[in-house]
């Protein structure tokens, strides 16, 4: 017996703060440990180097690790940011409406006019944001949904528990 209704069914328009959240959510980690490791690594550099004495050589890696971790700070909060924006604006991701329909087996996920067919075994991984919920699949596909979508709770945990393995 096919299901003709879907348990949930979503429209949205993502607006640039939800989609920099997900953005994040898909570029710097899904868990919040990986966001720092690098950070942690020129800090650590910068340790080493004062252990090796600012005198000699620990100079050296004290400068290096600021470097590092200067370079870390633009690049997270200044330059990702600023590109990400001029990319929403110049490519108008605002405009096109996205929807995601939940069924027994499958969602159907539609972009662009275009709708797809995703079984939920092609989830790799799900993840929440503070705005928006991000699905990755298997073939690096990413769905970002913003949280502001759902009516009720009942139909954010239906949401959730769906795609949590």
């Amino acid at each position: 017996m096919s299901e003709l209704k879907p348990a949930l069914s979503l429209r949205y328009f993502l607006n640039l703060e939800e989609s920099q959240d997900g953005f994040a959510l898909a570029t710097f980690g899904k868990k919040q440990f990986t966001r720092f490791i690098t950070p942690l690594i020129s800090v650590g550099i910068i340790a080493w180097g004062i252990y090796l004495g600012l005198d000699g050589v620990g100079r050296y890696y004290l400068a290096l690790g600021v470097f590092f971790l200067v370079l870390q700070m633009l690049m997270r909060y200044w330059f990702l940011p600023m590109m990400f924006k001029r990319q929403f604006v110049k490519y108008q991701f605002g405009k096109s409406e996205q929807g995601i329909a939940l069924y027994q087996d499958y969602a159907e996920i539609s972009a662009n006019g275009r709708d797809k067919v995703v079984h939920y075994n092609e989830v790799q991984n799900f993840a929440s944001g503070k705005l928006t919920y991000m699905i990755e699949l298997k073939n690096r596909m990413v769905i970002i949904v913003p949280k502001r979508v759902f009516e009720s709770t009942a139909d954010q945990t239906l949401f959730e528990n769906t795609f949590k393995k």
